[in-house]
């Protein structure tokens, strides 16, 4: 298998409910329109450059796709799950980071802790932040599982 440098790059969320946590979790993925893939999990670094897709598209049945993505299920009634991930680009675009976050809270409240990670990462490196940008997906428990997701989907054309 040969590997390349990501081009363009898919950042979405989604909440969905199911009659399992699991089939809450795929029913999340498809509405994102990756739920016929394989999602391969990456760390967070944003490779330089990256070209921002709107919605995927074309995309081939049982596909690797690399993914950053937090995640979230629950069956639990009355519980809110949210799920969020903050994309930092440096200043003039030479690359960046994703910082992902679930948990039981709100949606603002995973927003503002995936903006502190993102913040920490940039200084941590020394880069100068030049765009925040933030995905999220909450849901409550009602009468079935539900389950929230955020992404970001990296394609090699």
């Amino acid at each position: 298998m040969s590997w390349t440098t990501p081009r363009r790059a898919f950042m979405g969320a989604a909440a969905a409910e199911g009659g399992t946590k699991l089939n809450a979790f795929d029913n999340a993925l498809l509405k994102l329109g990756i739920g016929n893939v394989n999602l391969v999990k990456l760390s967070s670094v944003i490779p330089a450059h990256i070209e921002w897709m709107e919605e995927v598209h074309d995309v081939p049945i049982g596909m690797l796709l690399p993914t950053v993505y937090a995640h979230i299920e629950s069956d639990e009634a009355g519980v809110t799950v949210s799920a969020a991930l903050g994309v930092g680009i440096s200043r003039n675009n030479e690359g960046g980071l994703i910082y992902e976050y679930s948990g039981q809270c709100t949606r603002e409240e995973a927003e503002e802790m995936v903006r502190r990670m993102t913040e920490e990462g940039f200084r941590q490196r020394g880069w100068e932040l030049g765009e925040f940008r933030v995905v999220s997906a909450s849901a409550t428990v009602k009468d079935k599982p539900v389950a929230a997701i955020a992404v970001v989907v990296m394609f090699p054309y």
